[in-house]
């Protein structure tokens, strides 16, 4: 795609993630005015195959090789970008196309011009996009891609998080500017966990930062995996232990261990 006709840049880092990312690239190559990156950390299940053969099948995708980690995969996709803005997606989160245009109109002030794309979205379940002369950053609404019930409350403390913190998280897929990014140097590579709130911690400073009340939804998969409550139990200390201080170094020896 020639790099005028590309306003966003969807950034997916990748490991191991032979079981989505067909879909995923499926997904993302219908949204207009964007290119899709996937970044692939060293991949053994025969994802970066399986890519090389989906960066064929669709134009507005591509696909490199980058040092395993996912703020270092983020940051080479972001290097390879040609969109004027950056929007940081993880393999297990589906961004609808509704909620994309309400991004799309946001940052390029046309939200009629987006009001009925696709033809067979009905402009009423379009999310309205959130008109501010200076949005400079922000994220989605956080769902979760299933029905039972406990998911609901952790949907209820992540929105009461990014209410009264401005604190969303990766899942939540985070845009920016590519100026700001460049400006800020992109995410932090000595921190291979919390990598998405350092760097939300920094561009949420700016008065331009905004959550949009538009969906994406992300894979209960791990939670299922390794136990709902363990799991939110999890991601709750780990969150306060970063706060409190303690390096995401060893906050990363605690997790993978």
């Amino acid at each position: 795609m020639p790099s005028a006709s590309i306003t966003v840049s969807v950034i997916v880092p990748t490991l191991n993630e032979a079981a989505r990312v067909e879909a995923l690239a499926a997904s993302l190559s219908l949204l207009p005015e964007a290119e899709c990156i996937f970044a692939d950390g060293g991949s053994t299940d025969g994802t970066q195959a399986l890519l090389e053969r989906l960066t064929q099948d669709y134009t507005n995708c591509r696909w490199i090789q980058a040092p395993r980690g996912r703020a270092p995969q983020m940051n080479v996709g972001a290097n390879l970008a040609k969109g004027a803005w950056l929007l940081f997606l993880h393999a297990d989160t589906d961004l609808p196309q509704e909620s994309y245009l309400s991004l799309l109109g946001t940052i390029a002030h046309r939200p009629k011009e987006y009001a009925g794309y696709p033809p067979n979205l009905p402009c009423s379940q379009a999310p309205k996009p959130v008109m501010h002369n200076s949005c400079t950053s922000g994220s989605f609404t956080f769902r979760i891609s299933h029905e039972r019930r406990a998911y609901r409350y952790l949907e209820w403390y992540v929105r009461q998080r990014c209410r009264f913190l401005k604190l969303p998280f990766g899942d939540q897929g985070i845009f920016v500017k590519r100026e700001i990014f460049e400006r800020l140097g992109g995410y932090r590579e000595d921190f291979p966990l919390m990598e998405d709130m350092e760097f939300v911690q920094r561009i949420n400073r700016d008065e331009g930062f905004r959550i949009l009340n538009a969906p994406v939804y992300t894979s209960a998969r791990r939670y299922e995996e390794e136990g709902y409550w363990k799991r939110a139990a999890g991601n709750i200390v780990l969150q306060v232990l970063y706060r409190l201080g303690v390096h995401p170094k060893r906050l990363a020896g605690w997790y993978y261990r």
